[in-house]
């Protein structure tokens, strides 16, 4: 491409000296004064620079005096002049034609900027009309990346929402996830002119809320720094309306509903503690005493067993109660990898019934803040979901990775598919997917509940499933410490 353009500004350049000429010798054969012709050439001169800049102007001007000295200046048809008051006038023409060349150049420069600021406030014009008229039924992130495309003739953008966990992308070029979020997690505004690429952090006040990322057109491009701020203040604006129209549409009858649930889970949990806790101390005397019949000891420990899991289920509840209640204290501490992945070894590989654990790991000493109780009780979760739907005595590994800007866990457990549409509802508290019951009891809060913490570390959680029967769980978290 640079080639072309230098073959093609050579052209133009070899091109002037003809013009010029042409342009002489018709006014001369015309019987023109040598007066018509300067003004001719200086107007030549002009629309040159007009049409070509300054440099080519210079050109122009320099082959007219050329061409004036052959026509008009005694000797004529030659190069030469005699009089000291022709070279004077000579010098006078060049500079009067470069002096027009350079405000002629100057004028079409101020066109162009004008043109390109004018162009540049319609875009964002368009921009901010059609957010405002968005479809509000439909996932914001997608309809936003694909305006500021097609809008800004763009080869590629990205866009995180951090309150969501979620990427939207359009355009022909692919963008990586981690540069997206590194771009969230390290708040960075950065400028790459060369490569036409441009990272913002979106802001809300002072708060991040997500961030853009927008690779432009080498060919076709109206973006600068200043553009590209005001593509990211309506980007978080338009992220923040969906967000507060959303809320505002269940807030009333959700507020009401959550305070209810949330009074009953809270007084039944609580209610339910003292008898479990007095069945479960009777089992256990029971089972000490050794002259109990097998039949008997079999019930015995079959209560003591339901006993134990009815007790697991109450400090979820009462788990789950605090967290609708907004009562979830983060304390974070730095947690090393590398003492995360012996923890595991040797509290859970013998924790999980009849399927054999496989622990996967690369992560050197990275190490992550958190609140290790939470995140236990997080992964735990993951876990104990993998056990029960897994195939019988089928492998499940656990895998912890470590990216530029996160920590990722992985839990991957065979026998189980889980649809696409299903893949959002299952984080949802007490929803269990069609037929899951058939496969294993529960009360659909494990996962609803790692999502509440996960959220909390500014984290995200997700999951992966194929129709080969093989199901991931990830939860990833920064690693740098995000206040919450």
């Amino acid at each position: 491409m640079r080639y072309t353009h230098v073959a093609r500004r050579l052209l133009r350049t070899l091109a002037i000296g003809p013009i010029v000429a042409l342009v002489t010798t018709v006014v001369y054969d015309s019987h023109g004064k040598a007066l018509t012709a300067g003004l001719i050439d200086l107007v030549l001169v002009m629309l040159i620079a007009f049409r070509w800049g300054f440099i080519d102007a210079a050109v122009a001007s320099v082959l007219s005096v050329g061409c004036l000295d052959y026509f008009y200046m005694v000797p004529i048809f030659s190069l030469y002049a005699r009089e000291p008051q022709d070279w004077i006038s000579s010098g006078i023409f060049v500079a009067i034609a470069l002096a027009a060349g350079h405000f002629a150049d100057r004028i079409k420069q101020k066109a162009a900027q004008t043109e390109s600021e004018r162009t540049r406030l319609e875009r964002l014009y368009l921009t901010s009309r059609d957010i405002i008229i968005m479809d509000r039924s439909k996932e914001v992130g997608a309809q936003l990346t694909h305006l500021i495309a097609d809008t800004f003739k763009v080869d590629a953008v990205a866009l995180w929402d951090a309150r969501e966990v979620r990427m939207d992308k359009a355009g022909k070029e692919a963008i990586p996830d981690d540069e997206v979020r590194a771009t969230y997690f390290h708040e960075l505004c950065e400028n790459d002119f060369s490569a036409c690429r441009f990272k913002r952090v979106l802001r809300l006040g002072t708060r991040p809320v997500g961030a853009l990322y927008i690779k432009g057109s080498h060919l076709e491009s109206h973006l600068d720094p200043r553009s590209v701020d005001a593509i990211a203040s309506l980007s978080a604006i338009a992220l923040e309306r969906a967000h507060s129209f959303i809320a505002e549409s269940n807030a009333e009858a959700a507020k009401r509903s959550e305070q209810l649930r949330t009074a009953v889970l809270d007084g039944l949990a609580h209610a339910f503690k003292t008898p479990l806790a007095t069945i479960q101390s009777a089992s256990s005397g029971l089972l000490e005493i050794s002259n109990l019949e097998y039949a008997e000891r079999e019930l015995v420990s079959l209560i003591d067993e339901e006993t134990t899991r009815l007790a697991k289920l109450t400090n979820q509840i009462l788990q789950t109660a605090k967290l609708d209640e907004g009562q979830l204290e983060v304390d974070h501490e730095k947690i090393y990898l590398t003492e995360l992945v012996e923890l595991y070894k040797e509290q859970y590989a013998n924790r999980l019934e009849d399927h054999p654990l496989s622990i996967v790991h690369e992560v050197g000493r990275y190490y992550l803040w958190a609140d290790a109780r939470m995140l236990q009780m997080a992964l735990f979760q993951l876990l104990d979901n993998a056990s029960k739907y897994a195939s019988p005595k089928s492998r499940i590994t656990f895998r912890i990775a470590s990216t530029d800007t996160e920590v990722v866990f992985s839990v991957q457990n065979e026998g189980s598919f889980i649809a696409p549409e299903e893949r959002l509802r299952i984080f949802q508290r007490f929803y269990r997917a069609p037929g899951s019951q058939y496969k294993a009891s529960g009360t659909g809060i494990g996962l609803s509940v790692t999502k509440r913490i996960v959220e909390a570390h500014r984290g995200r959680v997700w999951v992966e499933s194929d129709p080969e029967a093989i199901t991931t769980f990830f939860l990833a978290l920064p690693h740098v410490r995000m206040e919450v």
